[in-house]
């Protein structure tokens, strides 16, 4: 019950007067309760501007403090992107280099390769050869060492002066031959030198040397045979490669000049 009806419940009984009071008393209480009101509203509008003052500030120091982290994180990534793309560019260009190097060095050796492998099929050709000019001599002279064991000491030789071209297997072969070989003619040095020794004045010591010194050089075929069949049976194997790889790389070559003919008569061609 609002204020002014209770005082109208009071002044009823009083007549015309309280008609008066009650209507002063209307105009009193709505004056203020509009000052009431208006207080509360004054006040109310004062805490909701000072919230939002104190919003606007807390909105505008997270905004700031996340433009900075925004900043620094942008800043962060940027040097780290920076920093990834100089290793990448360095590791691309040790890379390329590299790259570069290995492939002048391979061309290098393969250039050599095949050098060394002329090299071989030429001393195979002359072994070869040797054998049918000389099919006779050996034929009546088969107990004499020293065609095989010549032809031993030059696959030796030559396959020692350049063994980093040579392929894994035909290497090996070679090693494995240079060591039998070497065994056998280091036994022989020794059988001639105590032949000398103890024929020293004989009329033939040099025959008698000879003939023990040979005497040692026949175990030569037994020690080393199979290892020479094997080494030049390699040795086609390896050049078969080598053949594979020059056509392989002339193929290449040609298709890649075909190509580029093709390529510069499409460009001069007239316009149809």
């Amino acid at each position: 019950m609002e204020i002014d009806e209770i005082v109208k419940l009071v002044l009823l009984p009083f007549g015309g007067v309280s008609v008066v009071l009650v209507a002063m008393v209307g105009w009193l209480a709505h004056i203020s309760t509009k000052r009431i009101v208006e207080g509360e509203l004054a006040e109310h509008k004062l805490q909701l501007e000072s919230f939002k003052s104190e919003s606007n500030k807390e909105l505008q120091y997270v905004k700031d403090t996340g433009t900075r982290e925004i900043e620094a994180l942008k800043n962060q990534y940027t040097a780290d992107i920076e920093r990834i793309k100089a290793q990448l560019q360095s590791e691309f260009l040790k890379y390329e280099t590299y790259t570069t190097i290995s492939k002048e060095i391979y061309q290098g050796l393969f250039a050599k390769r095949v050098e060394v492998y002329g090299q071989l099929l030429n001393l195979k050709k002359e072994i070869d050869k040797s054998i049918v000019d000389n099919a006779d001599f050996l034929e009546i002279h088969d107990d004499d060492p020293s065609p095989f064991t010549d032809a031993v000491k030059k696959i030796g030789d030559a396959s020692q002066d350049n063994p980093m071209v040579l392929s894994n297997e035909l290497a090996e072969l070679s090693s494995e031959l240079v060591e039998k070989s070497n065994r056998v003619f280091s036994n022989a040095k020794v059988q001639s030198f105590y032949a000398e020794a103890h024929n020293h004045d004989a009329q033939y010591v040099h025959e008698i040397v000879m003939e023990a010194e040979n005497d040692a050089l026949r175990k030569m075929f037994a020690e080393c045979g199979d290892v020479y069949e094997r080494w030049f049976v390699q040795l086609n194997d390896d050049v078969s490669k080598i053949r594979s790889v020059l056509d392989l790389a002339g193929d290449f070559l040609e298709s890649k000049t075909l190509t580029n003919s093709s390529s510069g008569r499409a460009k001069g061609a007239p316009l149809s």
